[in-house]
């Protein structure tokens, strides 16, 4: 089985060779890839919300949890018992305490809301066995060909009082973006943007259609249906779970041997052709939308969610005004309250300190203090919006802070996070955001070519100049290496973000003065990829180069580890 990440894109070679439609032809999950697209302006670029400093190690291990327990719990089940289990040689292994994979894991298997108060208290509770046991193990992994590779292990007690052990496979790919490829043997493909209702039973083929037809009631929009004839099994994709009763009448027909059933993890994604491959093709459609990036980005994710251009932009503003008060609440933080292992709240002395005339300007003080701001109150493990993962979710936010003091208007501000969103998109199409995958320079660089885009855009820049803004932004990122000390998101990843910011400012304003940034942006994006692929395993993100492998932090990471 073969692997490729491309952004959100797997090829799944087992389940193409297993999987057939309901009349038994044989196909593909994506047949012309990258033709189908399942990338989400919302979901997967200035997005998931979350909690932790790691979207890959924290948004994807929270929602793959939640999707599993829903899964083995579907039939009134009882969790007694999760086993996560890493490969020793993946990026989970050493970092997962760092960066509370662990936690996250947890609280999605106690199927707990992220703005819970007790979130970080469910951990602790589960390790003794209170609700159920939860424990992780290092082992050696079958399949072992991503970075974040990850075996799930449920023991459910059934309504008979029986014990029943459901084991599933997946992977984080970045962005919070994950895939459950095998559940009990079996081969699936779940990445949580659908709602997603599995029904086992014999001939189930020749039953598939009306059985979706019997789910997709009420306005409930079917958005797929997959059929494996090697275990009598079908797949129905709906934009959301059925009622509780249509489950129930389906459970009990005749013939049908098993349901199970899941939720959608972010916004149902309802259509998947391919929107952002390249930069040429958003801006054909930004001309087409009168010569605005941001309308254009609107557009395009209404497409994809299938929703009205008014609910859309409701959403992107809702987002706008959650970044900025997570910037708010890190600069409201107190210093009894910090867990940061390394660093002390600095942002809010970052943006009331009295510089010297000419060094640096007010708006971009703030920028970066409300970079600054997020990225404590990330790593304070507050809600916060991965953009596009957690490690650089500093960079927009603190962007959009800096815009919103100085003169640009709630409206304006979220036009400006719909252009840096698709202009993530297209990274995301081409690429990846994992930066055990890619290095730094697929976070920080990549947040910082979004945001860059939409100081363009913010400032009246041209579909073209927004693109040129962050390719300028990709040039001063390649090769950057992701090398947290100790494994938490602290050092080098705050100063990153102070970077990204400051790149994405001075980008934006080289270009607005007529700089041409000559290299375009697909070609810099592939070879931010390229370039990724070659660095030593120890420069992506297992804190075992760079930063982290300096005097210094051994130091302070000996330091902390005693005092624990």
């Amino acid at each position: 089985m073969i692997f490729q990440d491309r952004g959100f894109f797997v090829s799944v070679i087992a389940f193409v060779h297993l999987a057939r439609d309901h009349r038994g032809k044989s196909y593909a999950i994506f047949p012309d890839c990258p033709a189908m697209q399942e990338i989400s302006l919302l979901n997967s670029v200035i997005g998931p919300v979350m909690r932790g400093p790691s979207s890959s190690h924290c948004a994807a291990p929270y929602m793959m949890a939640r999707v599993a327990r829903e899964l083995s719990c579907s039939n009134g089940e009882v969790l007694k018992k999760a086993i996560v289990r890493f490969d020793p040689r993946g990026s989970f292994a050493p970092v997962y305490q760092a960066q509370s994979s662990d936690e996250n894991f947890a609280a999605g298997f106690a199927g707990a809301a992220l703005t819970d108060t007790d979130y970080r208290d469910i951990l602790p509770r589960v390790t003794r066995g209170e609700g159920f046991l939860f424990a992780v193990e290092i082992v050696e992994l079958e399949n072992n060909n991503h970075p974040n590779r990850v075996d799930l292990e449920l023991t459910v007690t059934e309504r008979n009082g029986a014990d029943r052990a459901d084991l599933y496979a997946g992977a984080s790919v970045g962005g919070g973006m994950y895939y459950i490829d095998a559940m009990n043997g079996e081969p699936v493909f779940l990445t949580g943007k659908t709602a997603s209702v599995f029904v086992w039973g014999p001939d189930i083929g020749a039953r598939a259609d009306n059985i979706a037809a019997g789910l997709a009631l009420n306005g409930n929009r079917l958005l797929g249906i997959s059929v494996d004839p090697d275990h009598d099994r079908c797949e129905i994709a709906l934009q959301a779970l059925p009622d509780t009763t249509l489950i129930a009448s389906l459970r009990d027909q005749d013939g049908i041997k098993d349901v199970r059933f899941a939720a959608a993890s972010q916004y149902p994604v309802c259509a998947t052709d391919d929107l952002f491959s390249t930069s040429d093709a958003v801006i054909a459609v930004a001309e087409q939308q009168g010569g605005s990036l941001a309308e254009a980005g609107l557009v395009l994710e209404a497409r994809r969610l299938g929703l009205s251009r008014d609910a859309t932009r409701a959403l992107f503003r809702e987002r706008c005004e959650l970044m900025l008060r997570v910037v708010a609440e890190g600069f409201d933080a107190k210093p009894e309250d910090n867990v940061m292992r390394f660093l002390t709240l600095r942002a809010r002395k970052v943006r009331d300190a009295n510089l010297p005339a000419g060094l640096g300007g007010a708006v971009l003080q703030d920028a970066i203090a409300g970079a600054l701001s997020a990225m404590e109150r990330d790593s304070n493990r507050g809600l916060v919006c991965a953009a596009p993962t957690a490690g650089s979710a500093g960079v927009v936010p603190g962007t959009l802070y800096g815009l919103i003091r100085h003169g640009i208007d709630l409206d304006g501000a979220t036009d400006a996070l719909q252009a840096m969103a698709l202009v993530g998109a297209v990274f995301a199409a081409r690429g990846t955001f994992a930066a055990e995958c890619g290095g730094c320079s697929v976070e920080t660089g990549a947040s910082a070519a979004m945001a860059a885009a939409g100081v363009a855009q913010a400032f009246g820049g041209t579909p073209v100049q927004c693109f040129d803004a962050a390719s300028m932004c990709l040039m001063n990122t390649l090769g950057l290496v992701c090398d947290p000390v100790g494994g938490d998101v602290e050092i080098p990843c705050h100063a990153r973000n102070v970077a990204g910011v400051s790149h994405a400012f001075s980008s934006a304003m080289a270009v607005m003065a007529g700089f041409d940034a000559v290299l375009g942006y697909d070609e810099l994006v592939d070879q931010t990829v390229k370039i990724g692929a070659m660095m030593h395993p120890d420069l992506r993100c297992t804190a075992r180069g760079g930063c982290a492998a300096t005097k210094t932090a051994l130091r302070m990471v000996e330091a902390v580890t005693q005092a624990r």
